[in-house]
């Protein structure tokens, strides 16, 4: 485990985005390995137990056993997979069976196998084009707006990221409990399934 944390922290060091590696916290860890039981020689593990949490360009979060709390998380989401980490839109990416990432996208509440590995998603996240991949939900001077973010919050748009408009200029936009983003949007999916 500790060469793949010095490789972590080595491709961490190489990224010209900002990232943020938040502390541990030993009760936070403690339920992780009663809730889970995850491969101590594994990237995950890494991710998981190593860290509080991972924050890249303030829009991605990784999950970890402190601040951004893993098994809290997971408990918000209706899936048989586990959710590893979050963009402050609500999208979510999750470990999928296959042992690829997917991603839960906020604009059509549905589950996409972006047919990569933990590794590949945590080097494209670090070096990778994320600005590409956000571009259509990245507004004038978002930089700033999301550096206020808390951990614990999300940008929430109305309208919904999921109902068609014009432009994402024409949606207002406020800092809201990502855990509330995330639960409206799993409630509007449910609505939506049970027509």
């Amino acid at each position: 485990m500790e060469n793949m944390l010095r490789k972590l922290m080595d491709e961490i060091e190489g990224s010209t985005k900002a990232v943020r590696v938040l502390p541990c916290e030993d009760a936070a860890k403690d339920a992780l390995k009663k809730a889970y039981s995850i491969n101590s020689k594994s990237l995950l593990a890494v991710l998981l137990e190593q860290t509080g949490g991972m924050v890249i360009d303030n829009w991605i979060r990784f999950y970890g056993a402190g601040e951004i709390n893993f098994v809290f998380r997971n408990k918000l989401f209706p899936f048989d997979e586990i959710v590893i980490a979050e963009d402050i839109l609500g999208g979510l990416f999750l470990c999928l069976k296959n042992g690829s990432i997917g991603y839960f996208a906020p604009d059509c509440l549905e589950l996409e196998d972006m047919e990569i590995s933990l590794g590949q998603f945590l080097y494209w996240c670090l070096h990778g084009d994320t600005d590409t991949f956000y571009k259509d939900y990245r507004w004038e001077g978002w930089q700033k707006d999301v550096s206020n973010l808390k951990y614990s919050e999300g940008m929430a748009f109305y309208p919904f990221l999921w109902v068609d408009v014009e432009n994402l200029e024409s949606r207002s936009r406020k800092a809201v409990p990502i855990d509330e983003i995330i639960r409206l949007e799993f409630d509007f999916l449910e609505q939506m399934q049970g027509r």
